[in-house]
């Protein structure tokens, strides 16, 4: 099923404005990045696998997991969050379950911080 091209980062110019205006958070396997948009729309999500985590396989299963973890979960962002995840090559080393763990607390940090007013820039 999957999730709809709506709710997807598409362009490298999106994935640039993320990555440029957005918060960073060091996550292990990964790198969670966001930004909150003051518009109110659903949050969005890019995963970015570089050639470097590894063979297209490896890659493809983990733009999967990611994007069935957000799926799954995206209601803990606050509308307007435009989310990028930068896959590192060990990933894969890290059950299903420690990665939602991770993703979870990164979402809700990023939550917390929309709460307190530090979100928009």
């Amino acid at each position: 099923m999957g999730i709809p091209a709506s709710i997807r980062l598409r362009k490298p110019r999106e994935f640039q404005e993320v990555r440029s205006s957005g918060h960073r958070i060091q996550c292990g396997p990964f790198i969670f990045q966001c930004r909150l948009a003051p518009e109110a729309c659903p949050p969005k999500l890019g995963v970015v696998a570089s050639r470097r985590v590894g063979n297209a396989v490896k890659r493809n299963y983990g733009k999967r997991l990611f994007r069935e973890l957000f799926r799954k979960h995206s209601a803990e962002l606050p509308p307007g969050s435009e989310l990028v995840i930068v896959l590192r090559n060990h990933f894969d080393h890290a059950s299903f379950e420690d990665l939602e763990r991770r993703l979870l607390r990164a979402m809700r940090t990023i939550a917390a911080m929309k709460e307190d007013g530090e979100g928009t820039r």
